[in-house]
């Protein structure tokens, strides 16, 4: 595993010759290095003249942006590195010297932006200058640049301390002295077990072990972005985080979005509530709104996926099914297994292989002498072949498709790598989170499941293929109101609409308007529940997950339809399709180069984020939804 900053890394940045690297064999003298660059490239930066007829030639505009380019991709590649780190080895050292990168990082990203606003754009520019002119100027498309320094480096530290905070908190049961960490301890029991009170148990504890220490600090990194926003001449945070969706209209649209598959959530949450009622409602607390559900109850942390109930709420129970989970474990499969089969998936419709680089250092699984931060991620280092995925990845279903969506990353950075630094990224969040999660929904048909040899159905009856859509109803469709709510409640903080003084009110008020549930418990201003989830914890946007649900089923059905696949959505499989992968590519290669709405239309036609591909998937189970539901007119939909 890879543990330091290596020699290599000295090489790529120019901060050294191969002699002076053999005698820095110990990681401070290999960050020292690596500090020099920055200062190299800083006085670059500093000494780099932009005259008055420079101000409005395109030529000299290109040059700047050459210079802008090759600089960051150099910073970004060291800084990449020492984040890494830091994620794989969360210690105080690690943690100092990010923050120490990350304030120079900040004062480099300020001049640089200023120095673009410089430059007088012309309409007849070249249009990818013009873009790239818009992004510098922007300086980042999510996160506000602090432009006090020292606010800046206080909040770096506060940032890591609530990552830290959140990767090494564990629930104990004082009575064993046995602690218990998110992965894989909890998050075993929350998926396997059907005990109320050691489901609350754990619920309770991870919420207790997180939130209230974070609650002071997040509430200053919030004061200092928001602040940072209005100097920079936003509203707010809100207004900034939404500039990544490029939509004049974002926030209406948004919500247009959840009320498109508002009518099918309400119908999959009118069944779970009581089917779950029938298993635990004799535990059911009396205060609690019986049109709600307990959170505790939905095999997930933060009842924001549902898969693993599915035993519990099985529309035909009675008829074969396949426990994906038990048959990776029966035929022996490893995590490297689960993460070739996945590539495997990638290279047969053209896509790209993985690097040595990736399967030499990416942390695939989770080791035993270090504290790591678990939650799965993937990794450009920005030079062209260095790409990594971190996972605590333990063999079971929702790890392989996890897999996939990690991986999907990979393939994106791949993909647009010989693109500018400053257009290496997705066309907008959403594009990145959904392209793994549309290679899984073809993997996850029983068809390709049948391929790889995971299942042995030659066909599905009816009952089977209900039973198939809920399963993924209980993954895809739970999981769009707390997806759509997480950043509907920090834009209404950014706002000021509420404070740190209800937190915990507005969280839960949110909860019940749109997702329907819940807390088991009284949960008072005491706790700080929105911080039990890792992006709050680590401030990281939300809305592009709620909206990557949505794409990706777009995505998906303009593949099938290139892989010509006929009959249901459900039913497709467009596995080795090289006509599907050709496109996919096409698109990919694009990065943030081009406007999101046409890299959209590039692949399916459209210009648009709509609903019509996701709920025609699921359209039979919805039909089917509706007629169980009207079966019970005392149990009244909606919540």
């Amino acid at each position: 595993m890879w543990r330091f900053i290596s020699c290599s890394f000295i090489i790529w940045l120019l901060i050294t010759t191969q002699s002076d690297c053999k005698k820095c064999k110990n990681n401070n003298c290999q960050y020292l290095k690596f500090r020099k660059s920055l200062d190299q490239l800083f006085d670059e930066l500093n000494n780099y003249k932009i005259d008055g007829n420079c101000k409005v030639s395109e030529t000299c505009a290109i040059s700047w942006m050459n210079f802008y380019n090759k600089a960051f991709s150099k910073i970004y590649e060291g800084v990449s590195y020492l984040e890494y780190e830091f994620s794989t080895n969360m210690n105080e050292e690690n943690q100092k010297r990010v923050i120490e990168v990350d304030a120079f990082l900040n004062r480099f990203i300020l001049i640089a932006r200023d120095k673009s606003l410089e430059y007088n754009i012309s309409e007849s520019w070249d249009e990818s200058l013009k873009r790239q002119f818009k992004f510098a100027r922007l300086a980042s498309l999510t996160e506000i640049i602090i432009p006090n320094q020292e606010e800046k480096i206080e909040f770096s530290s506060l940032s890591k301390k609530l990552e830290y905070i959140y990767a090494t908190a564990k629930v104990c049961d004082n009575s064993t002295n046995e602690c218990l960490a998110l992965e894989p301890e909890i998050t075993e029991i929350m998926t396997n077990s059907r005990d109320y009170d050691k489901l609350l148990w754990v619920w309770k504890g991870w919420h207790d072990a997180t939130g209230p220490k974070m609650r002071d600090i997040y509430t200053r990194t919030v004061e200092i972005r928001n602040k940072a926003a209005r100097e920079n001449g936003y509203k707010d945070l809100s207004e900034k985080w939404m500039e990544d969706f490029e939509d004049d209209n974002f926030e209406k649209n948004y919500d247009d979005l959840f009320e498109q598959i508002r009518p099918l959530y309400e119908q999959l949450h009118a069944y779970v509530r009581r089917k779950l009622k029938n298993v635990y409602g004799s535990k059911y607390p009396p205060t609690l709104n019986p049109k709600l559900i307990p959170a505790h109850l939905l095999g997930n942390m933060w009842a924001q996926s549902w898969e693993n109930i599915y035993e519990l709420v099985t529309p035909y129970p009675d008829v074969r099914a396949f426990n994906l989970s038990q048959n990776l474990l029966e035929q022996n499969y490893t995590v490297e297994k689960m993460f070739k089969l996945s590539e495997e998936f990638f290279t047969s419709i053209g896509l790209y292989k993985m690097t040595h680089s990736f399967w030499k250092n990416s942390m695939l699984t989770k080791p035993k002498d270090r504290e790591v931060q678990c939650h799965a991620s993937a990794h450009d280092f920005y030079n062209g072949y260095d790409f990594r995925i971190k996972m605590c990845t333990t063999i079971t279903a929702e790890n392989f498709f996890i897999a996939h969506h990690e991986m999907g990353h990979i393939e994106y950075y791949m993909a647009y790598k010989d693109q500018p630094f400053i257009f290496k990224t997705g066309a907008n969040s959403a594009f990145h989170e959904a392209i793994g999660d549309t290679i899984a929904l073809s993997v996850q048909t029983t068809k390709h499941l049948r391929a790889i040899n995971l299942i042995d159905f030659e066909s599905m009856s009816k009952e089977q293929e209900i039973n198939f859509l809920m399963m993924m109803a209980l993954n895809k469709v739970a999981f769009l109101p707390f997806g759509y709510l997480v950043d509907k409640w920090r834009w209404d903080l950014f706002r000021d609409k509420f404070n740190s003084s209800n937190y915990n009110q507005k969280w839960w008020e949110m909860i019940k308007q749109f997702q329907g549930i819940e807390s088991p418990i009284e949960r008072n201003e005491d706790y700080f529940d929105p911080a039990a989830k890792f992006h709050i914890a680590s401030n990281v946007p939300y809305a592009r997950y709620f909206l990557s649900f949505i794409l990706q089923f777009q995505f998906y059905e303009s593949l099938c339809k290139l892989s010509k696949h006929e009959g249901p959505l459900y039913n497709c499989d467009f596995y080795a399709s090289k006509s599907a992968g050709e496109k996919f590519k096409e698109m990919l290669k694009l990065g943030a180069s081009k406007h999101w709405s046409y890299t959209l239309k590039m692949l399916t036609g459209e210009t648009v984020v709509s609903a019509s591909s996701l709920l025609e998937y699921f359209k039979p189970l919805y039909e089917w939804l509706i007629e169980e539901n009207s079966k019970y007119p005392n149990d009244k939909v909606g919540f």
